[in-house]
């Protein structure tokens, strides 16, 4: 059945904890993060990350799975990881808004079911989807859902590799969501705009109450603008700037009434970029660099084995780790 397939894979129930380790698969690279518990919250068990080869994985399909097995299997071994919570390529995910009656939740499902192929191009026998129910209020009775959809066939790889790799996949997540997770602060209700660079593209996403709303992607990121002068990079810039314009006002058009209040920069060389000046498309609408701990533990009372820098780059993961 289509909605027990779903449940073993997204997201986890509320009554597991932690430790599960956070595995964030992308193009470039693993990396992994897992806390340990502490009366205060959280602390950093363990992080890494192994680098891979290129054309093991490309633009989110495995195009390799032995080597993509032994990469796997070569980190689990280097944290001594067993379980795991697993991001899904951005890039091979499909999101939309849909009006829904507001019901149960495996009512809801069933309802987004029927919509899933008027929506996306994939057919419902062939997609797995997750859905949340947005913070906006419509008449009585009714509500919108985001609703996230990816192939049946992508999952079943990268279960399959994982399998393999002697991993148990506790479940797979939007990349986006679990970044949010880590970014914005557990309790708030705010709409922020999240720039997540990564090493060849970027992610744009609006956050809502937690929710992810909307979510766009540019193909250049970290590794275009590493070790270079700002000055000498325009047209990125101009990209980069144009995008989050882009962004910003069809959001102010088409957020219901929910205005985006702060944008938050994170992922590699997020404080370089961070420095770029104008890149808020509003002066009321503040920019901050992510702190991807904040919902682990505070800096102030814990200090984890790890530069602030370097940490930037593990957004996904330390989302996925938490519960």
């Amino acid at each position: 059945m289509f909605s027990k397939f779903f449940f073993k894979l997204f997201p986890p129930p509320k009554y597991l904890n932690i430790p599960y380790a956070g595995l964030d698969i992308s193009d470039d690279a693993i990396r992994c993060i897992e806390y340990s518990e502490h009366r205060n919250g959280y602390t950093l068990k363990k992080y890494g990350t192994r680098n891979l080869p290129q054309g093991i994985i490309e633009a989110g399909y495995i195009k390799n799975v032995p080597a993509l097995v032994q990469e796997l299997t070569q980190i689990a071994k280097d944290l001594r990881i067993e379980t795991v919570k697993v991001s899904l390529p951005e890039e091979r995910m499909y999101l939309f808004k849909t009006e829904v009656p507001d019901v149960d939740e495996d009512q809801i499902r069933q309802n987004i079911e029927f919509k899933l192929e008027e929506n996306v191009p994939i057919s419902a026998s062939e997609a797995i989807f997750f859905f949340d129910k947005m913070p906006v209020s419509l008449s009585k009775g009714k509500i919108f859902a985001s609703v996230s959809v990816t192939p049946r066939e992508l999952v079943d790889s990268y279960l399959g590799a994982l399998k393999s790799a002697g991993l148990t996949t506790v479940s797979f997540e939007i990349q986006a969501k679990a970044i949010a997770r880590a970014v914005v602060a557990s309790d708030s209700t705010e709409t922020v705009m999240i720039v997540h660079l990564m090493n060849k593209k970027t992610g744009l996403y609006v956050v809502s109450s937690g929710v992810i709303c909307f979510t766009s992607t540019i193909p250049w990121g970290a590794e275009q603008i590493r070790g270079k002068n700002l000055a000498d990079i325009p047209d990125m810039i101009f990209s980069l700037k144009h995008e989050i314009e882009r962004v910003y006002f069809y959001w102010s058009q088409h957020g219901e009434g929910q205005k985006i209040q702060s944008i938050i920069v994170s992922g590699r060389d997020a404080t370089v970029v961070s420095q770029i000046s104008h890149l808020s498309p509003d002066p009321a609408v503040e920019l901050v660099v992510a702190d991807i701990w904040q919902n682990a533990f505070s800096v102030n009372h814990y200090v984890p084995k790890i530069s602030f820098e370097e940490s930037l780059d593990y957004a996904t993961a330390a989302g996925l780790a938490l519960p």
